[in-house]
C-alpha cells in the first residue's frame, strides 16, 4: 500500500523535550545506564546535508498523539545533523518511515540456589579443663550457594526502525536504516524507553556501515557514555 508524504505539526515540537524529561524522571532512578543495541547499514552522502524531509507513515487514528510525539523526536535529531522538516508546497528529498515495537519476550535462565546450611562446632576443652560438647551453629557467613535451577524472566523489548530514503532517485533509495532495541526486566512502557531509542539510533551517525553497537545511555543528562 502506497503511504503518501506527511507533514508534522508544528504544535508537536515540544512534545519531543517533554517525553525526553519524563523518560528521564522515570528512569533515573532504577538504572545507571539505558543500554541500546543499535544495528545499521547506511550509504549516505554528503550532499544530502542540508535537505528537507517528510514522514511517510500513514496517521494511525487510535495512536495519532503518541505516534506524533516519536516524530517530533526523531525530527529533532534530524535537524541536529542539518536537515529540516518540509514546508507544505516545498519538495522533501528526504523520506523518513519510522515504525515501532513492544513486545515481551519469556528468557531462560539459571537461577542460584542458596541454602542455610549449619555447621557443626565440634567440642572444646576451655582453659579451666571444661569440656564443652560440639553443637550446631548457623553460618556466620550466612547462606551458602548449593546449585542453580532454571527459571524465566520477563522481558519488555521495545524497539524503533528508521529509513531514510533519497527520493530524487525513482523507486526512492535507502541510505540509513537504523534499529534500535532495548530490553528490561519487567514491564516499560514504549513511551518512556523512547527518547533513548531515537538517541541511540542517530549516536554517531551516519556510522559505519553494517555496524552492530551498544550505545550506553545516562538517564540523567541524556548523554552517551563511552562503551
Amino acid at each position: 500500500m502506497h503511504l503518501a508524504p506527511r507533514l508534522i505539526a508544528p504544535a508537536f515540537e515540544h512534545l519531543a523535550r517533554w517525553a525526553l524529561l519524563c523518560a528521564a524522571t522515570l528512569l533515573a532512578g532504577c538504572a545507571t545506564t539505558v543500554n541500546t543495541q543499535v544495528s545499521r547499514f547506511q550509504a549516505w552522502s554528503a550532499d544530502l546535508v542540508p535537505s528537507r524531509f517528510v514522514f511517510l507513515r500513514a496517521v494511525d487514528p487510535l495512536r495519532e498523539l503518541e505516534q506524533a510525539s516519536y516524530e517530533a523526536l526523531v525530527e529533532a535529531e534530524l535537524q541536529r545533523l542539518g536537515l529540516s522538516r518540509a514546508l507544505p508546497g516545498e519538495t522533501a528529498r528526504l523520506q523518513v518511515d519510522l515504525s515501532v515495537g513492544s513486545q515481551l519476550e519469556q528468557r531462560p535462565y539459571l537461577q542460584p540456589v542458596y541454602q542455610d546450611l549449619p555447621l557443626w562446632r565440634p567440642a572444646w576443652r576451655d582453659a579451666a579443663g571444661r569440656i564443652h560438647p560440639g553443637y550446631w551453629a548457623r553460618d556466620p557467613f550466612g547462606p551458602g550457594l548449593v546449585g542453580q535451577q532454571p527459571a524465566v524472566a520477563t522481558l519488555q523489548v521495545s524497539t524503533l526502525r528508521v529509513r531514510l530514503l533519497d527520493a530524487a532517485e525513482q523507486p526512492a533509495r535507502a541510505v540509513y536504516d537504523a534499529t534500535a532495541r532495548h530490553e528490561a526486566v519487567g514491564t516499560l512502557a514504549l513511551p518512556q524507553v523512547m527518547p533513548w531509542l531515537v538517541r541511540a539510533a542517530f549516536e554517531g551517525f551516519p556510522g559505519q556501515n553494517a555496524e552492530v553497537r551498544e550505545v550506553r545511555i545516562d538517564p540523567r543528562s541524556g548523554q552517551v557514555r563511552p562503551r
